[in-house]
């Protein structure tokens, strides 16, 4: 298992947040093309955000790409571009109506959407409870996965065989435990991951809820880094520096403005997701 340690000579702090009207249930980013995809965990739809202008346009999916019921969302909570300018978005897997892929080709706009069972089964068979996928990386032939735990339950990687991606028999080469320390007495868990600077840079909840399903008071968030075996991280301050309790879901860099962006979840129908700029200290 790998412990992360509260680092004091690292800060992350929300520099500016604002609404993303339509946009109700922030689960990953994604940067390119100098352009930021929200994924939206309720929706067959993800959302194009231009940060400069302001300017957003939707991608269905599947369907008409609306809202839909929390017993019926694909709950998409990870994404990344992989070969081919080929953006992919996972489901979390943590219910039968969560397991499914979404291609989105760049070029043609081809968007395909498919189930990928055999990628949750193998995964749960693996780390021995119900996955619960919140990120995921493509470093080469290497799909990195990043379950998020719940209450005691750890959180957790699994590295599995890219090739899944193109209907291949899943191929499992390893998993690792993680303790990403506490916030209020709450664990924190992983809720998304993003490569920067030949480091993973992560984000982590504390939420107060026993499962992957049911909701729960937000009492801390973090940013925090992995390097081989190690992880440190900072406690997420809003702009005033106070601790946040924003349920931050997605992270990217914008290699443009330097800048990280997050998006969250108010788990609140009523409510759009915000995108987060936030500025880091001592990660560099």
């Amino acid at each position: 298992m790998i412990k992360a340690s509260l680092d004091p000579h690292l800060r992350a702090r929300i520099l500016t947040s604002r609404p993303l009207p339509g946009v109700r249930a922030g689960s990953a980013l994604v940067w390119h093309d100098q352009r930021l995809l929200v994924i939206q965990d309720d929706a067959f739809s993800v959302v194009w955000v231009d940060p400069a202008s302001g300017v957003m346009s939707r991608v269905r999916l599947e369907g008409s790409g609306d809202e839909l019921p929390k017993s019926k969302k694909p709950d998409f909570e990870a994404a990344f571009v992989g070969p081919g300018r080929v953006v992919t978005v996972l489901g979390s897997g943590s219910a039968a109506v969560r397991r499914h892929k979404a291609s989105v080709d760049l070029d043609s706009g081809r968007v395909q959407v498919t189930d990928l069972g055999p990628l949750f089964d193998a995964v749960e068979a693996r780390i021995g409870v119900r996955p619960n996928i919140e990120g995921a990386l493509l470093a080469g032939e290497v799909l990195r996965l990043f379950h998020r735990g719940a209450g005691p339950g750890a959180s957790a990687t699994v590295d599995v065989a890219g090739s899944v991606l193109q209907g291949h028999a899943v191929e499992i080469f390893g998993h690792t435990s993680y303790d990403l320390g506490f916030a209020e007495g709450v664990p924190l868990h992983f809720t998304d991951a993003s490569a920067f600077g030949g480091r993973t840079l992560y984000l982590a909840v504390a939420e107060g809820t026993p499962n992957a399903i049911d909701d729960g008071p937000v009492v801390g968030a973090a940013v925090g880094f992995v390097t081989g075996e190690q992880a440190r991280y900072a406690m997420l301050e809003e702009p005033s520096g106070e601790g946040s309790c924003r349920k931050v879901e997605g992270i990217t860099f914008d290699p443009e403005r330097k800048t990280i962006w997050a998006v969250t979840d108010p788990d609140d129908p009523e409510r759009p997701a915000e995108l987060c700029a936030i500025a880091l200290e001592g990660f560099f």
